[in-house]
């Protein structure tokens, strides 16, 4: 792909499975980081400090990932097979109505796509 084309993934978040959100968050605030979203009940919470954006998944994932929102999650998944990049999920409606695919770097890294209604960057 040339540096012409310019493919957007997405604002980044990395995205860790904590064991305790509470836990978690009174760790990372007292790092600097402040809560910039969350759902406790639903167990996650999206934190900041300067330009790091951190999100915090109790129960929902498996393993830490590279997260890019907000992109044209389907245009992604065209550039990067083109590219002979293989997709784990294919790009895809998943049952939140928010678009995603998922890849694998070549050392088993999970990189989540993901882009709900309304959210485009």
């Amino acid at each position: 792909m040339s540096n012409e084309e310019n493919l957007i993934l997405g604002r980044f978040e990395f995205c860790l499975n904590v064991a305790d959100l509470a836990k978690s968050l009174d760790f990372y605030e007292k790092l600097g980081f402040e809560v910039i979203d969350s759902d406790i009940e639903a167990g996650f919470a999206v934190i900041k400090h300067h330009d790091c954006t951190l999100a915090l998944y109790q129960g929902h994932i498996k393993s830490n990932m590279l997260n890019f929102r907000g992109a044209d999650v389907f245009k992604i998944a065209t550039a990067l097979k083109a590219q002979g990049l293989t997709f784990v999920e294919d790009a895809r409606i998943e049952e939140d109505d928010s678009a995603g695919a998922v890849i694998h770097d070549p050392d088993g890294n999970v990189i989540y796509f993901n882009t709900a209604p309304g959210e485009e960057v």
